[in-house]
């Protein structure tokens, strides 16, 4: 294998140049400029042309490469600014700040915090792959549980199994109210606020529990707790279908609040009254996940959830 360090004192005295800026390959001076006896570079020159089998340099009337030396000084080049990148990006991999990062996501943090999740990480982190996935619940358990997937933003209430025996572990990083969905001829439109107990008789369109069983349960308790059942007409798995069933009134709909930043025609958003269940949403990772890329971007969701 070819000594590096022999390689890069052949390069440096074969690109060396005088005080006027002039190539002058001069042993004597590179061995000065490189902090070492001539007598060592002399020799590391020697021993490289030995492993190569030909002369590198013509040594009189001056030193100068020969033909061979100057296509070698080509190759030599390349050869170490190739090291150089591997040595940097070794370096950017030790650190976090290159490689691939599978995150899985749903609509609540893509309502919320993502979007400032996401500029953040890559002005910090330009050269790392955000591979994003739109996953359910037990979907991104599984892929958790495979390692297929790093790191997942999830309903705090589906989180409700890990402790500290589970191979996941979990911060929350969002909570908000939730807030009551009304078609757009809906009688308490007019209202700037309203009770949930005002809806005690209405048709309620939740979200599917087979497929959102943490907010389903959720919403559930919140109406629980203004002392009465949902009536239940229909379930949805995404937010955007139980909007548009609402638009298309089919019922009412309770929902977090990161669902206003949604414009849906035909439906109205409305605060409500009184104490409510929080809707939290919660990051959740592998205990034993060492990742630098992962902690780095555990350490921006953070930033971003505090600001």
């Amino acid at each position: 294998m070819m000594n590096l360090e022999r390689l890069a004192r052949f390069v440096f005295l074969a690109t060396l140049k005088n005080d006027a800026g002039q190539k002058d390959i001069n042993v004597s001076r590179a061995a000065e400029k490189l902090h070492i006896p001539q007598s060592h570079l002399s020799k590391q020159i020697k021993q490289l042309e030995e492993e190569l089998g030909v002369e590198l340099f013509v040594r009189k009337p001056r030193l100068e490469l020969t033909p061979y030396g100057k296509v070698f000084l080509q190759e030599a080049q390349r050869l170490l600014e190739q090291v150089e990148r591997i040595h940097i990006s070794a370096k950017q991999a030790s650190q976090g700040e290159i490689g691939r990062l599978v995150v899985g996501i749903g609509t609540s943090i893509s309502n919320s915090l993502l979007p400032n999740i996401l500029r953040v990480f890559r002005q910090k982190y330009p050269n790392v792959d955000l591979v994003l996935q739109e996953l359910l619940f037990e979907d991104s358990r599984q892929k958790l549980q495979d390692r297929t997937l790093d790191v997942d933003f999830e309903n705090f209430y589906n989180l409700q199994d890990v402790d500290d025996r589970h191979f996941l572990t979990y911060e929350v990083v969002n909570q908000e109210p939730l807030v009551m969905v009304l078609p757009k001829e809906h009688p308490l439109t007019h209202y700037p606020q309203v009770q949930l107990q005002d809806f005690t008789a209405e048709p309620f369109v939740l979200p599917c529990y087979e497929r959102v069983a943490g907010l389903h349960t959720l919403i559930r308790m919140a109406c629980l707790s203004a002392g009465f059942h949902p009536k239940v007409v229909q379930e949805a798995a995404w937010m955007t279908t139980i909007l548009g069933l609402v638009a298309g009134e089919i019922g009412v709909a309770l929902l977090p609040a990161n669902v206003m930043n949604l414009q849906r025609t035909g439906v109205v958003y409305r605060k409500i009254q009184g104490q409510l269940p929080v809707f939290k949403i919660a990051i959740a990772w592998r205990r034993d996940n060492q990742s630098k890329i992962l902690a780095n971007f555990l350490n921006v969701v953070r930033e971003v959830s505090r600001s």
